[in-house]
């Protein structure tokens, strides 16, 4: 019985490093990447004159830090704004095409971006996903 406690008390520091080693490496990618949803969809139309045709994108953004994901929220009005306007400058070809959806999403990554530069200092926004993409014509 005494051996027994012995190895306990010898292996018990080991134990209680390694639960506390997994813990913060568990916290550390809980705040490495979060995503912004930005909700609700957007819908517009796009195209210029004629027959009226219509785009719906969910998107999300791609932050690294809790901080950069509370400026995000902070800047939601000015970064909608942004994408509804990409969105509805586009063509036929830009919205049916997988290389024009391409486009579209680096351009208002870009322009997304550049606005989190001037208003933050930093552009904090990693990547931009569309999580669905529906045009109708």
């Amino acid at each position: 019985m005494k051996f027994k406690w012995l190895i306990l008390m010898c292996l018990a520091p080991f134990l209680s490093v390694s639960v506390f080693a997994e813990d913060e490496e568990s916290e550390k990618l809980a705040e490495e990447v979060r995503y912004v949803e930005l909700k609700p969809p957007f819908v517009t139309n796009y195209g210029g004159p004629g027959k009226l045709k219509y785009v719906k994108a969910e998107v999300s953004l791609r932050v690294d830090s809790q901080s950069a994901f509370r400026a995000v929220n902070n800047h939601i009005p000015f970064l909608r704004h942004t994408i509804i306007m990409v969105l509805s400058q586009q063509t036929d070809e830009s919205v049916t095409t997988m290389e024009g959806k391409e486009q579209i999403r680096l351009q208002a990554l870009s322009e997304l971006q550049e606005i989190m530069k001037k208003e933050e200092g930093e552009v904090m926004i990693e990547d931009l996903l569309f999580s669905s993409f529906f045009v109708q014509r």
